[in-house]
């Protein structure tokens, strides 16, 4: 005879005992408590790249000094004083400028260290943004927090305002709401665990994260993620970031472009490469001339304009970059912190 064993809610009722409360106790105190939700199943709905924020943490109060020392450090006498003091602010700028712009060794921005925390981007624009090398990454976890609060990041052609087909889009949002039931019945039936229910998790889900980086992997994760080649809320999550180092050392946001600014053409698109064999599934954003049209969707991956007009900011045009040459164009809060002594 068959023997059936009894349905229990095993995982998500808590041992009851001296050493869990104590621990718990620890846990709420230090924020790792997980997240224990399985009642609020509303899903915020954020079209495009409406709600992405990015709040630098910390970083280096000047790190300008620590350039300028470090990229003098090959040269000196015995004594191996540090140098910053013995230079004017205008030669502290030159030497910043050059490491900057890749005249130095390179190693020389690897010092400086921002850390950030990364609000309401997709899973896929995490994904994307990981794939970028020399950075680290902490990510909300799904396998120890109940994510059934998570909102829902949808493209904004999807979206009726934009031209979208309001039946499809109605759709959609039944088809993420009926995820929304399963992920709960899975974590209030028998054993269901926030492991268990995760494997349905969408690419669309929000998924915050805090990530830190040195200067030099920033300016390589920018140089590609800041592009309109790349998915809009990975794009847009760039931008973010950009206009977190802008708002601090206007010096240092000058130099975190996209390639294809830095080289004043599309290379999206190249006529000397192989690289389509293996991608370039859009049309060129129009940003600069494509060379060599090639898409399997003719159209671009994004838009500049919708990023702007749905989140609120933007990075300088192809010609509105500032290209400081001399010291008497930085702007103030730059020339604070080269003249501190």
């Amino acid at each position: 005879m068959e023997q059936k064993s009894e349905v229990k809610s095993g995982e998500l009722k808590m041992a009851d005992n001296a050493h869990q409360q104590t621990t718990d106790e620890l846990r709420r105190a230090m924020g790792t408590l997980p997240e224990l939700n399985v009642e609020d199943k509303d899903t915020a709905i954020h079209v495009g790249v409406a709600g992405i924020t990015a709040e630098l943490i910390d970083g280096p109060r000047n790190p300008y000094r620590t350039i300028v020392e470090v990229s003098t450090a090959t040269w000196g006498d015995e004594a191996f004083s540090n140098k910053w003091d013995k230079i004017s602010p205008e030669n502290r700028f030159k030497i910043v400028k050059a490491a900057l712009s890749g005249q130095t060794l390179p190693q020389a921005i690897e010092p400086v260290i921002f850390a950030f925390t990364i609000r309401g981007a997709s899973r896929s624009a995490f994904d994307q943004h990981a794939r970028a090398r020399l950075q680290t990454f902490f990510s909300q976890g799904c396998r120890d927090n109940s994510r059934l609060g998570a909102g829902f990041r949808l493209p904004s052609e999807l979206s009726p305002e934009n031209g979208g087909d309001q039946k499809l889009y109605n759709d959609v949002i039944a088809h993420i709401a009926n995820f929304k039931d399963l992920y709960q019945r899975i974590l209030k039936t028998g054993w269901g665990s926030f492991q268990t229910a995760r494997c349905l998790f969408p690419l669309g889900a929000t998924h915050n994260y805090r990530f830190a980086s040195n200067l030099g992997a920033l300016k390589g994760y920018m140089a590609q993620r800041l592009k309109a080649c790349e998915q809009a809320d990975t794009c847009y999550t760039a931008i973010c970031i950009w206009n977190e180092i802008y708002d601090r050392f206007p010096l240092i946001a000058d130099h975190l472009r996209p390639h294809c600014d830095v080289i004043s053409r599309c290379d999206y698109h190249s006529a000397s490469s192989l690289s389509e064999l293996f991608s370039a599934l859009f049309a060129g954003c129009g940003r600069h001339p494509d060379p060599v049209p090639y898409a399997t969707f003719n159209k671009s991956c994004s838009s500049y304009e919708q990023m702007e007009k749905e989140g609120g900011k933007r990075i300088p045009g192809p010609g509105e970059w500032k290209n400081y040459t001399e010291y008497s164009q930085l702007v103030e809060s730059d020339k604070v912190l080269f003249n501190e002594q």
